[in-house]
Formats: structure tokens, C-alpha cells, sequence
């Protein structure tokens, strides 16, 4: 809120209502994890940027997925590379897909996630993703990037 834009945090209330005051207020910061990655429709101004912390993994020792994992070692398979890397690589695709809705949206999607390029199999990740202008540093690389996409593109304020 120091920002002059309301903090709208995942469970405080319905995630409905979060999602209504998000998009009625045009300017808000709205934190939530994965589940606003699907049935979210932001279209316009009200989301410029999505921030992702984590690569989307599912969690391995879940029982559904220690079954499927153990299934494909049975056939000679690696869980990771046929299973957990390909649901990830779509995952962050949707993710992504949250920002643009329609021609006329613009915005910036920053991934936290270190191993999206210390990671051999990063480069998967960034394959799937749209065509789109990237930029990778340190954060004040990063802050730099996004205040010069921001500025060009009349989005919002600097990047704090």
C-alpha cells in the first residue's frame, strides 16, 4: 500500500470477491499461488505483470503421482523427463497465458525461478513460452527492464 495500490492477499477473503476488487480497483497487487492460474480471465489493464516464484512442479511424493512415476520407471521411463517436466512446462504456459488474454493486452511476466536458466532443462521452459522480448540479470537488471517496458508502454509507475 505504499505503492498507493491495495494489497489484495489469497485467503484473506472468497476468491471471488479478491478477484472482482482486483479488477474494479485497475491498480492493485494481487497475491496468489497457482490456483489463479486457471478459470482467471484479467483481460486489459488491471494485470500488467505476473510474478512467478517457482517453476510449477507437482509435489512428487503425492500418492497419484508416486503411482504414475513408478509406473513409467516400470517401463524404462524417467518420471522427470515423460512426466513431471512436460505437466511443468505446461503449467508455466498457462501461467504465462494469465497475462495476455486478447490483442490488445500488454504486460511483463517475471519468473523468479533461478533454474529456468541454471537448469539444463530450463531451456524447455523457455521454448514453450510465446515470442516475446527477454531480458535476465540480477534483480536490479530486471528492475531496470521492467520500468523501461512500464514506461513504454504507459503501464502503471516505476517498479519499487
Amino acid at each position: 500500500q505504499a505503492l498507493g495500490m491495495p494489497l489484495l492477499v489469497q485467503g484473506e477473503e472468497p476468491r471471488s470477491e479478491l478477484l472482482r476488487r482486483f479488477v474494479a480497483s485497475g491498480r492493485a497487487v494481487l497475491l496468489g499461488n497457482q490456483s489463479y492460474w486457471e478459470g482467471v480471465d484479467v483481460p486489459g489493464g488491471a494485470l500488467s505483470c505476473v510474478f512467478i516464484t517457482r517453476l510449477p512442479f507437482r509435489i512428487p511424493h503425492h500418492p497419484l503421482e508416486q503411482g504414475r512415476a513408478e509406473e513409467l520407471e516400470s517401463r524404462g521411463k524417467s518420471p522427470f523427463a515423460h512426466l513431471a517436466l512436460p505437466r511443468a512446462v505446461l503449467g508455466l504456459r498457462q501461467g504465462f497465458g494469465r497475462l495476455i488474454r486478447t490483442v490488445d493486452d500488454r504486460g511483463v511476466v517475471v519468473i523468479a525461478d533461478t533454474r529456468i536458466i541454471r537448469r539444463p532443462y530450463g531451456k524447455r521452459f523457455i521454448e514453450s513460452l510465446p515470442d516475446c522480448r527477454q531480458s535476465q540479470g540480477s534483480w536490479m537488471d530486471v528492475k531496470t527492464s521492467l520500468e523501461a517496458f512500464f514506461a513504454e508502454e504507459e503501464i502503471g509507475e516505476s517498479v519499487q
